[in-house]
């Protein structure tokens, strides 16, 4: 697949629609399938292997954020079946 899709939200949110997002999120890792949706759009995930997390935050007078991202290399579709 050398087809980039993308999916972005940006909104408010309550602490616990956040906060359940999160959860969401953390179960798709543990699975090891996470899917997003964005009205008709979906992107299906598989995190495998050792992932990448970077976590930033910054605090300013009036604004704190949090940036989080989880990265992972893609392994090759299983050549090997056993279909012959």
């Amino acid at each position: 697949m050398s087809e980039r899709r993308e999916l972005e939200f940006e909104g408010a949110a309550s602490p616990a629609e956040v906060a359940e997002t999160l959860c969401r999120i953390a179960d798709g890792i543990r699975q090891r399938a996470l899917s997003v949706s964005l009205g008709e759009e979906e992107i299906t995930v598989y995190p495998d292997g050792d992932l990448a997390l970077q976590i930033q935050a910054t605090e300013k007078k009036s604004k704190a954020k949090i940036e989080i991202a989880i990265a992972w290399r893609r392994r090759p579709p299983d050549t090997d079946t056993d279909d012959h």
